[in-house]
């Protein structure tokens, strides 16, 4: 994997738990670094049309890491129409070839070593702990269903990614994975899917956009969209039962934007990023009376946040 998918994959993954606002905020914070790491450390010390190679060390040769905070404009779950702030941040690095990176309440490795040339590769395993609609929420009706239990995932992600694609300061990254429920409390499967695009914008700016989807399994469908009989009387009949079935959750879009502070991305120190995100509920995610009676299949985040590379 390169740095910039190394950098976006952290973005993606900063602060929450499920998918949806993990995403969010991880575009915000990995978003002025992976967006024009790649072109300064991956292309030749001749310039580059107006950009400069600069002559000093890459600060993702070798050992590193990622510390990165911020806050973000989020559903309160995933399909409310209820928004509100939420904090968080971050740790992403890599340590004798082994890349690591916090998602969430939990933790990813790339245990693929780094490739010559325009082509990287990524795998390892995604170790997740996850936490929806645990507590209250804000929703007085959706706050009446029994509440569910916190569930932890395992599986594994992959990724390719090839770099000077139409300039030599881009990259465009293919990257996915899946995890089940080993908690035993019925999550089932989840199974994702990304394509992205970055491009440095000059020495210390960056930009990137990125489409997705994701799946489910019927178990997992049926643990956070069904509404049982007993779920339905809890609110007094105000949500019907529903039987969720697997299928397509969603498909998202996302852009950010970053700037490195002291005006070059490949020296480290401290970025600064915004990013926006939309995703669509689809299937079961959007039908559930949870959403399309009390929420909303389009959701929506507006993201900021600082990280400092060592």
């Amino acid at each position: 994997m390169n740095d910039a998918a190394r950098i976006f994959a952290t973005v993606r993954q900063t602060v929450w738990p499920d998918a949806a606002k993990s995403c969010a905020l991880a575009a915000a914070l990995a978003g002025y670094l992976c967006a024009a790491t790649p072109a300064f450390a991956n292309s030749s010390d001749t310039q580059a049309g107006d950009f400069a190679q600069p002559n000093l060390d890459d600060a993702f040769d070798g050992d590193y890491a990622i510390v990165a905070v911020g806050a973000g404009y989020v559903p309160d779950y995933d399909g409310s129409d209820d928004y509100g702030f939420q904090f968080g941040g971050a740790v992403r690095g890599e340590v004798s070839g082994i890349g690591f990176a916090t998602r969430g309440i939990g933790i990813e490795l790339d245990v693929m070593p780094d490739l010559p040339g325009d082509i990287d590769v990524s795998f390892g395993p995604d170790l997740r702990y996850r936490k929806v609609r645990t507590g209250s929420v804000d929703d007085a009706v959706v706050d009446l269903l029994p509440k569910l239990k916190s569930t932890v995932e395992l599986g594994f992600g992959a990724g390719v990614s090839v770099k000077n694609v139409l300039t030599p300061l881009d990259s465009i990254s293919l990257s996915g994975g899946t995890r089940w429920d080993i908690s035993g409390h019925g999550g089932g499967q989840s199974i994702s899917a990304q394509v992205s695009y970055f491009t440095a914008l000059s020495q210390g700016m960056g930009a990137g956009l990125s489409v997705g989807t994701s799946w489910h399994d019927g178990k997992y469908a049926d643990y956070y969209y069904s509404i049982t009989p007993e779920g339905s009387a809890a609110t007094g009949g105000a949500l019907p039962v529903y039987d969720a079935k697997g299928g397509m959750k969603s498909w998202d879009a996302r852009a950010y934007y970053g700037i490195d502070l002291d005006g070059n991305f490949r020296n480290g120190g401290f970025g600064i990023a915004a990013a926006i995100s939309y995703e669509r509920l689809v299937n079961s995610a959007a039908e559930t009376p949870i959403v399309s009676m009390r929420g909303s299949h389009n959701q929506f985040a507006v993201l900021a946040g600082i990280g400092y590379v060592f």
